[in-house]
């Protein structure tokens, strides 16, 4: 069946592999590398750095001190309030980026709409 992830209020770095089901990580202070089949994750309050590589489903990443590198397979992807820069790689689905401090990189646009807003860097398409 599916699973469940959720992790809140950690210390330390983490590094995560998950096959498929719902994640949930919130109020982290350190680096964040994970590796996601299926299911939705979301992502907020981190200070460190995040790394996700996700095959399939949504994905909300808010609120982090750090930069933010995305390789998405499908399914919408949203990334809001980015101290720091923010690289995308994206298959299909639309991707939603707004307020970054630092650049945005979009190395892969795929199919979906894309809309990105408030980013004090550049923008590299």
């Amino acid at each position: 069946g599916r699973q469940r992830l959720d992790s809140t209020h950690v210390v330390g770095n983490m590094k995560i592999v998950d096959g498929s089901g719902s994640m949930t990580l919130s109020d982290i202070k350190g680096n964040l590398k994970i590796k996601d089949g299926s299911g939705s994750s979301v992502i907020e309050n981190i200070v460190g750095n995040v790394i996700l590589d996700d095959g399939s489903g949504s994905i909300k990443i808010i609120k982090v001190k750090g930069d933010v590198e995305v390789e998405d397979g499908s399914g919408p992807l949203k990334i809001i309030d980015i101290d720091g820069s923010v690289t995308v790689d994206d298959g299909s689905g639309s991707v939603t980026i707004n307020t970054v401090t630092q650049n945005v990189t979009i190395i892969e646009e795929g199919s979906g709409s894309c809309s990105i807003k408030n980013v004090k860097g550049k923008v590299k398409k």
